[in-house]
């Protein structure tokens, strides 16, 4: 016998006069009607104009009548997603006008929905948001968990997407904060090590397995790093030669924080719009890759690129054109440890302890079993795997098995890896160009591009004031309108690099631009606004790139001073207010032979300090696992997702990783016990896993483990726990009373188990199935005349069902020869 699991085509009527599944939704309107509910529940739901709202499930039709009662907010649009064993049990009556705007769907249709580019404008913008519905939420039907997360891992994997796209701002920011300092291009790196050996050192745990190898081979190896993993192998005794860093983010300067102790013995090689944090206060030498000026890209067409996602990725290509033929890799993982680390240990992300509830995906890794690992990082992967089909003479080499396995880059345990002497790791070519000279043609670049950012800017604003007298007089728009495109004809024309930029750096300011709403009902106004929303957009920008040039102007003439004579304390208090105090040991290199009076010694003494506290990382504790990415409702959407696909492998990780919460942590005891339970049942082991849910104390059973209690108590015909595990999830759903009547039955507990059927039918008339069985249960004990009863009834619920018939049809003949 299998427990009764499936969505049941009974409906039932709420005191409010409401239909609702109970299959679905359980209890949940029987006290509250469901407008009351869906009030306090997704009462911002019908208030956020030009916003997409994606619903997972419908709650029996009950949220999406609460939702086409509504007056939809101006631009918004609702996409109901719904089972496929639902969505042919309701009926919903979208009127005509509201077609367009609420949409409603199974799982199968989704991929064809969010392909839609009115659905991808609102992703783009981030103006879109996913609701679980109340039965979802409650977590009881499998199929809805599953669904949510395909859902978020879809939208997760657009998102991502768009982001790319569209937080391009930040690098752009960096790289024109970076003009003064991105002195020195990697290009006269290439081809210094020619066909050589060299390893690339990331972060991921496998760094710990290899980290004896690296200081036993050091002397011999040319190591890159990249910059969060520096301090960490210095400590070890292991120097880099370069050290990389690429992320713009003032984060990676608070994880990278060590490698400010390695400024006299390596190299960083950086990306143009690496962290200004990082590049503005590193002492030793330093080369840009990429363009240096985002105008203009003639100087820098033939420079080692940054290629991504990860710094990672950008470590390899630099071994590439540097010309090593063989480069090792190790902590490049691109995946969870077994025991769900995504960093080497002492890293602040290791200090966190595992991640348990990310939404992951899972790899293959050298030794052959399953991994989890990020949406990211699969790209990471990807970008790494071109690379390697790229560059067929290079041989790409990863000293862990632990790691994601990647086509073209094969694995060899360190031990056979074969070494030849290193000559040297000098490098003796590079010739560093920070000078006055270099930082005063860069001002004269700035004080010429920003002529001509003016003249774009006095286009736009004319454009702009152009389009706010489009409303005015429709008589005078045909013109107006003609006025403003020879404006943008110029703009394109004449300024086409200044404006791509313009509008690059600007992407989310302009994606207002874009309309989600449809043509057919496009006014001239929605029209008008359109065109004044652009012009507002690359007004506002053109103004706010302006200001970032003239920031990058005047941090030249700051470098200029630094190199001049003007005095330490009016240089000091920029460096405090930028938070940048390393400078001074930059300053103390160009100034050797200044001799310092006592004022100078003890602002520098106070510098020296400050500079301190910010290189020395704040000690993190683990503080558990229950932080945001490992909430326990993501941790058992996982569990479920995990055993929906057989993954007793990934049951089984999960397991033991939340082994050592259980004792502090209910949620994480009841979901250990369940993820073993699922595991060991996978595995054919039912007693085990039986016991494993028994071992929950019982206030915390949910549904969930009390439908599997006595799924495994069936499986092992132990007929009194079953029973008596029936009993409690009556409290939770009415669905089960025929599996409970069933139990009565095979226990020889007749009249009860009568009793049972009929309790149930009677709030219930409409399950056939249900009355089937109840007449076979009669003609098992001789109840023709009761039997009879059933099968009729079961013909009312349902006229055409052909097993009815048929046994109805058998029992007349028979009451009919008794007579």
């Amino acid at each position: 016998m299998q427990l009764q699991t499936n969505i049941l085509n009974n409906f039932a009527i709420s005191r409010f006069n409401e239909y609702y599944l109970p299959s679905i939704n359980r209890h949940t309107f029987d006290n509250i009607d469901s407008k009351t509910i869906y009030e306090k529940n997704f009462k911002n739901l019908l208030h956020q104009k030009d916003n997409l709202n994606i619903i997972i499930g419908m709650d029996s039709g009950l949220l999406a009548n609460y939702v086409l009662e509504a007056k939809f907010p101006d631009g918004s649009k609702f996409v109901f997603i719904e089972l496929s064993s639902v969505l042919p049990l309701l009926v919903i009556d979208i009127p005509q006008h509201l077609q367009k705007k609420l949409i409603i769907v199974d799982e199968s249709a989704v991929d064809e929905i969010l392909s839609q580019d009115e659905i991808k404008i609102y992703i783009t913008k981030g103006q879109y948001r996913l609701f679980p519905s109340l039965a979802v939420t409650a977590k009881h039907v499998d199929d809805y968990n599953t669904l949510l997360n395909d859902i978020e891992s879809k939208l997760q994997n657009m998102s991502f997407q768009s982001q790319i796209d569209s937080t391009q701002k930040i690098f752009i920011h960096t790289q024109l904060a970076n003009i003064s300092d991105n002195h020195t291009q990697a290009k006269i790196l290439k081809n210094t090590f020619s066909g050589q050996t060299c390893i690339v050192i990331a972060g991921g745990p496998s760094l710990d397995e290899n980290i004896d190898w690296i200081y036993e081979n050091r002397n011999n190896l040319f190591i890159i790093c990249v910059s969060r993993i520096a301090g960490r192998l210095a400590k070890l005794s292991i120097t880099p030669d370069i050290i990389v860093s690429v992320d713009p983010q003032d984060v990676s300067f608070n994880v990278s924080r060590d490698m400010f102790d390695l400024s006299d013995n390596s190299i960083l090689v950086h990306s143009y719009h690496v962290s200004p944090k990082i590049l503005s206060q590193w002492q030793g030498q330093c080369l840009y890759m990429g363009q240096r000026l985002p105008w203009d890209d003639k100087n820098d067409r033939d420079n080692i690129i940054t290629v991504g996602p990860t710094v990672t990725n950008s470590s390899v290509r630099l071994a590439i054109e540097m010309g090593f033929t063989r480069i090792l890799l190790s902590g490049v993982d691109f995946c969870y440890s077994k025991s769900g680390y995504t960093h080497a240990s002492g890293t602040p992300e290791a200090n966190q302890g595992p991640c348990l509830g990310h939404n992951t995906v899972w790899v293959e890794t050298y030794e052959g079993y399953p991994a989890e690992t990020l949406l990211q990082l699969r790209h990471a992967m990807e970008s790494l795997e071109q690379e390697a089909q790229a560059y067929p003479d290079v041989d790409i080499i990863n000293l862990s098995n632990r790691t994601a396995k990647i086509t073209g880059i094969s694995y060899v345990n360190p031990d056979n890896i074969q070494l030849d002497t290193l000559q040297s790791k000098s490098l003796e070519n590079i010739n560093i160009k920070y000078s006055s000279h270099d930082l005063t043609a860069m001002k004269t670049e700035l004080t010429k591009v920003t002529v001509d950012f003016e003249k774009v800017f006095s286009l736009v604003k004319k454009a702009k004031k152009l389009s706010l007298t489009l409303n005015l007089n429709s008589n005078l728009s045909v013109k107006t309108m003609d006025e403003i495109n020879k404006i943008e004809d110029r703009l394109n024309r004449k300024y086409s690099n200044l404006s791509t930029l313009i509008k690059f750096y600007g992407y989310h300011e302009f994606s207002n631009f874009l309309t989600t709403r449809d043509k057919d009902n496009w006014t001239q106004t929605h029209i008008n606004n359109m065109t004044k929303s652009y012009y507002d957009a690359f007004s506002s920008i053109c103004g706010i790139m302006l200001s970032l040039i003239e920031n990058a102007h005047e941090k030249i003439q700051f470098r200029l001073k630094e190199m001049s004579d003007t005095p330490l304390s009016e240089l000091a208090v920029r460096w405090k207010k930028e938070n940048q105090p390393g400078r001074f040991l930059i300053w103390q290199k160009m100034h050797k032979q200044h001799i310092l009076v006592q004022s100078e010694s003890d602002l520098l003494l106070e510098l020296s300090l400050l500079f301190k506290q910010n290189i020395t990382p704040v000690k993190q504790t683990y503080t558990g696992v229950l932080n945001s990415n490992s909430a326990m409702n993501h941790v058992y959407t996982k569990i479920i997702r995990l055993n929906q696909s057989k993954n007793h492998y990934g049951l089984a990780l999960t397991a033991s990783n939340l082994l050592p919460f259980i004792a502090q942590n209910t949620e994480a005891n009841r979901l250990y016990h369940l993820a073993l339970s699922f595991q060991l049942s996978l595995e054919q082991q039912p007693q085990q896993a039986l016991d494993a849910l028994l071992a929950i104390p019982e206030e915390l059973c949910t549904e969930m483990e009390l439908k599997n209690i006595i799924l495994l108590a069936l499986k092992l015909s132990n007929l009194e726990l079953a029973e008596a595990t029936l009993v409690k999830i009556l409290t939770h759903s009415d669905e089960y009373m025929p599996q409970y009547a069933h139990i009565l039955k095979l226990q020889g507990k007749t009249q009860q188990s009568v009793n049972a059927y009929l309790d149930y039918l009677e709030k219930y008339p409409s399950d056939t199935q249900t009355w089937i069985k109840l007449g076979l249960f009669m003609i098992e004990i001789n109840q023709v005349e009761a039997s009879h009863t059933a099968f009729s009834n079961a013909i009312d619920a349902d006229p055409n069902n052909q097993v009815a018939q048929e046994y109805l049809a058998e029992l007349t003949r028979l009451m009919a020869s008794s007579l």
